[in-house]
């Protein structure tokens, strides 16, 4: 355990001693699958919206719109990663199922509950164990080629194309070894999420039609690439290596759409609590909640793209 999580430990113990009534407020908050149900409704509305349209106004589409829809979901994806959604293994699947069905996310949404509690949390802001942290070898070699960047951000402009970045900067940079936890994954719940998307994606081609199809699969592409404006400018937000301090909340009005992701502070100090519930500790604890990020997703995201998406300048990255 890191002795930033440890701080947070601590903290909350003291919070805890000073307002008990804040444990009124731990537990799963299952209502959740009403916003996810919503929000996969939406996603798949836009679907049938685009279908008669060009490949670039779909494409216009999944960075305006499809991206942000994807974003919030994935908000929910965090809460299934410490239980706060569905209670026991089935209510996990199904969570995890419902989420799918509005991301078309090939099961990466367990991947990344797999890794995040046992890995982000857990080794908070250790570079050798926190995942969020992106590799030393293959960041400075970003820093040091402007052209290269220049030409991945374009090509994440694309269809897919943040997969086959990584993939060429994998084999090109091998990333170092580091000791990043993961907890159990279950194979059939994987296999069974992939096998939804792909279905789900094939559904959307014959059902509407290809443009369908592809606006499913550029928005969520586009989301987990350089183009994530709020995606990538939450990352930057929580945990930024030029401030002093733990981890940052962002008490902007992004929280409504984004169901609260901006009360980070908050989650790192109280894992148990759901997102609904975490303005509520803000507001009964606030002398403790004293880290604020004064600046959007939306302007980090600017600050970074205007740096050419320079790794070890705006993302996880800890300077020798």
């Amino acid at each position: 355990m890191s002795s930033d999580r440890q701080w947070h430990i601590v903290r909350s113990k003291h919070i805890l001693h000073d307002y008990p009534e804040i444990k009124q407020y731990f537990g799963n908050y299952p209502l959740s699958v009403i916003p996810i149900i919503a929000l996969a409704a939406l996603n798949w509305y836009i679907a049938w919206l685009v279908k008669d349209l060009s490949w670039w106004m779909i494409g216009l589409i999944a960075l305006c719109i499809g991206q942000f829809i994807l974003h919030s979901l994935s908000v929910f994806v965090h809460e299934a990663a410490h239980n706060l959604v569905l209670k026991g293994k089935f209510g996990f699947a199904l969570t995890l199922f419902l989420i799918e069905l509005g991301s078309l996310s090939f099961g990466e949404s367990l991947t990344y509950v797999g890794i995040h509690g046992k890995s982000h949390h857990r080794y908070l802001n250790e570079y050798q164990q926190d995942y969020e942290w992106w590799d030393k070898k293959q960041s400075q070699f970003r820093a040091e080629h402007p052209f290269l960047r220049l030409a991945e951000a374009i090509i994440h402009l694309f269809p897919g194309g943040v997969a086959l970045t990584d993939l060429a900067i994998a084999k090109l940079i091998p990333a170092e070894p580091r000791q990043i936890e993961s907890a159990y994954r279950s194979k059939v719940l994987h296999l069974f999420l992939i096998f939804t998307s792909l279905s789900l994606y094939v559904l959307a081609w014959y059902l509407f039609s290809p443009q369908a199809s592809l606006y499913l699969f550029w928005s969520v592409t586009l989301m987990v690439s350089n183009w994530g404006v709020t995606f990538r400018g939450q990352s930057i937000a929580e945990h930024h290596i030029e401030s002093s301090g733990k981890t940052y909340s962002t008490y902007h009005w992004t929280n409504i759409p984004f169901f609260n992701t901006g009360y980070h502070d908050e989650h790192h100090t109280f894992t148990n609590v759901a997102w609904v519930h975490l303005p509520k500790i803000k507001k009964i604890a606030p002398e403790y909640f004293t880290n604020d990020n004064p600046h959007s997703y939306f302007h980090l995201w600017w600050l970074w793209a205007k740096s050419l998406f320079t790794p070890v300048l705006y993302n996880r990255y800890t300077p020798d």
